[in-house]
């Protein structure tokens, strides 16, 4: 392959990359390119939702410790976090009465204990009847539907219901490989690696030729397949244009703000030029990953929390006053085990937490019923419904929705984080 060959393979796969951005647009919302951001929004006005979901099943049991359960010692002797002011081991940091926040988290914590608070916990958090299984559950929680049930995922079917002609082109967002089940269904969204990839790497004349190509072409009487291909160009090149304005290599946080050097890290700085960007993206979906500790929990878990910390807490310094419009919401399929095993670790559980950090968040408190710890049980009880979390932040925070739609056969029981 000579040279100018070359060329032409490299324009033509990064065409193809861009295209696949657009694929899966509906007639829902009508082609991308068809579509402006309102004119006269300000900056800044559009609430937004950061879905933060910890996958392999955060152990929420040291994050949010319950020190104060007469039972949470004799369960964790080795791995369990400790009272404030204990001289040994892993110590928390004061919460209320009943928790301490595992020290690694001293972000949030400082956020937590702040006056006006706008952190909270959810703890307990689960749904009945429930599933250990990674897939089962994650499923579940993205979807919020029984098991197994097809259909579309709770952020999708959010937006189905409160589209609009005047919507923004992009209003969900996943900034990982693909997307994820919360956002599949009729109505498009997308999702990135990163943002850096929405930056054509063709010369203008290689896209001039490839964009004439996309829309000259008649597509009167053309098999469905090859007329969504055609859109498809058309929407990508929207996309991009759409998102030109960023420059992820060189955004300068605001405020001071120092993102750590890892996968969240990055996703957060990225989803913090896009809100500041003014781009009507209302939902942003990230992943942290390596949750699933069954062994060696309290270095491991060490790891993943200061990582979650470091990245969120940058991102509420980096949005400054912006974080008003802003709320981020954590997920994980489920909790742990109640007692460590004989690998230092946990296994599957029942119950776990959600944190809410931003917008009106009641702060400073942990929300919903707490079950308590049974001694020699394995499970904690799934008290409060993951469910009504999610809806109090699409009415409170995001203006509203259409709870039958989007949380079918659920009977909402108000939980009162915001």
């Amino acid at each position: 392959m000579n040279h100018e060959q070359d060329v032409r393979h490299q324009d033509r796969r990064d065409f193809l990359k861009t295209s696949l951005i657009a694929t899966g647009v509906s007639a829902l919302a009508g082609p991308l390119a068809a579509r402006e951001l309102p004119a006269g929004r300000p900056r800044g006005g559009t609430r937004v939702t950061i879905v933060l979901f910890q996958r392999g099943g955060a152990d929420h049991l040291n994050l949010y410790a319950p020190v104060y359960d007469p039972n949470y010692a004799a369960l964790r002797p080795t791995i369990g976090v400790r009272p404030p002011g204990s001289p040994s081991g892993v110590v928390g940091l004061p919460m209320n009465a009943q928790f301490a926040m595992h020290p690694a988290m001293s972000g949030t914590h400082a956020a937590f204990t702040a006056a006006a608070s706008t952190t909270g916990i959810v703890h307990a958090v689960g749904y009945q009847p429930y599933n250990r299984s990674h897939f089962v559950s994650q499923d579940l929680y993205e979807t919020a539907l029984q098991p197994q049930s097809p259909g579309d995922g709770w952020i999708n079917r959010h937006l189905q219901v409160t589209a609009s002609p005047q919507d923004p082109p992009v209003r969900g967002l996943a900034l990982r490989g693909s997307l994820p089940r919360s956002m599949l269904g009729l109505y498009p969204c997308y999702a990135v690696a990163s943002t850096r990839d929405f930056a054509f790497l063709g010369d203008p004349d290689t896209r001039q030729f490839v964009e004439a190509i996309t829309e000259l072409t008649p597509t009167a009487g053309m098999a469905a397949q090859r007329t969504l291909a055609y859109q498809s160009g058309i929407d990508a090149f929207a996309l991009l244009d759409h998102f030109a304005g960023l420059d992820p290599l060189n955004y300068v946080p605001a405020n001071g703000a120092v993102y750590p050097n890892s996968t969240l890290g990055r996703a957060m700085r990225e989803a913090a030029e896009v809100i500041k960007g003014n781009l009507g993206v209302e939902f942003i979906a990230v992943d942290a990953n390596g949750w699933d500790h069954h062994s060696n929990l309290v270095a491991r878990i060490a790891v993943n929390a200061a990582d979650v910390d470091a990245s969120t807490s940058a991102f509420f310094t980096d949005l400054g006053t912006l974080a008003s419009d802003v709320v981020l919401v954590t997920m994980s399929e489920f909790g742990r085990e109640i007692g460590e095993n004989g690998s230092g670790g946990t296994d599957h559980g029942a119950g776990g937490a959600m944190l809410l950090r931003g917008g009106a968040v009641h702060g400073g408190l942990v929300h919903g019923l707490w079950p308590g710890l049974l001694a020699g049980g394995r499970f904690l009880v799934p008290s409060n419904d993951y469910r009504d979390v999610l809806r109090e932040v699409l009415v409170q925070h995001m203006g509203g929705t259409d709870p039958a739609v989007v949380f079918p056969g659920r009977t909402y029981v108000p939980v009162g984080v915001l």
